[in-house]
C-alpha cells in the first residue's frame, strides 16, 4: 500500500506532519489489540473479564496510532514516534498529532 493517499498538516508549532487518510481493517485491528489483549471471556458465563489494566495503556495506544497512521514528521519518515516524543515543541504538537491520528483511526465499533 505504498501509494496510499495522505494528507499534510502543520502542527501548532509549525512542523509538517503527513498522515494516511484511512486505515485498513488490519491496521485497525492492530490498534484495537492494545486494548483487547487485556480482555477475555469467561467460558461458563460468557461475561467479559478484564485482565490487569496498566497505567501506560493509553500511551501504548497513542504510540500505536502514530506508528500506523503518521507517515512523515518534520520532513522525515525515520523514527517518527521517538522524534515526536523528543521534539522541543513538546506536548502541544504531540497532542495535535495524536488527535489527528485518532480522527483517521475512528476506532469505534464496526458499523
Amino acid at each position: 500500500m505504498s501509494n496510499r493517499e495522505t494528507t499534510k498538516l502543520t502542527t501548532p508549532n509549525g512542523k509538517a506532519v503527513e498522515l494516511k487518510t484511512y486505515i485498513t481493517a488490519r491496521e485497525r485491528n492492530a490498534m484495537r489489540d492494545v486494548f483487547l489483549s487485556n480482555i477475555s471471556v469467561d467460558g461458563s458465563t460468557g461475561a467479559p473479564k478484564l485482565g490487569e489494566l496498566k497505567g501506560d495503556l493509553l500511551e501504548k495506544a497513542e504510540r500505536k496510532a502514530i506508528e500506523m497512521i503518521v507517515t512523515s514528521y518534520d520532513g522525515s519518515a525515520e523514527n517518527i514516534v521517538d522524534r515526536i516524543l523528543d521534539a522541543k515543541e513538546g506536548p502541544a504538537d504531540y497532542d495535535f498529532i495524536v488527535g489527528e491520528a485518532n480522527k483517521v483511526a475512528n476506532l469505534g465499533p464496526a458499523k
